[in-house]
């Protein structure tokens, strides 16, 4: 079966980057705290250093398990919640 997936549009990309980029960010905050290096996120992980330094770089697109991984690896949570303006709805 061949799935066909539409380009997403200027705002679709934008608010993908945006949860990517606060991604970035909760885990240099979580570094940060620990004391952590990527070295020591990548022993955390059992992945390479060269792995953890992607999850750094532009236009990354790490999949939503390996994001939850990494989170709970770092004692941290991801929470989902409907927007109070609905601009999700269509």
């Amino acid at each position: 079966m061949k799935r066909i997936m539409r380009r997403w549009d200027d705002v679709e990309n934008y608010i993908s980057e945006d949860y990517v980029i606060a991604f970035q960010e909760v885990l240099k905050t979580a570094l940060k705290e620990k004391a952590m290096s990527h070295s020591d996120l990548a022993e955390l992980l059992r992945v390479s250093r060269s792995r953890v330094s992607q999850l750094f770089m532009e236009g990354t697109n790490p999949s939503i398990r390996y994001v939850g991984l990494v989170l709970f690896r770092l004692g941290y949570t991801m929470e989902f919640k409907k927007e109070e303006n609905g601009s999700g709805d269509k």
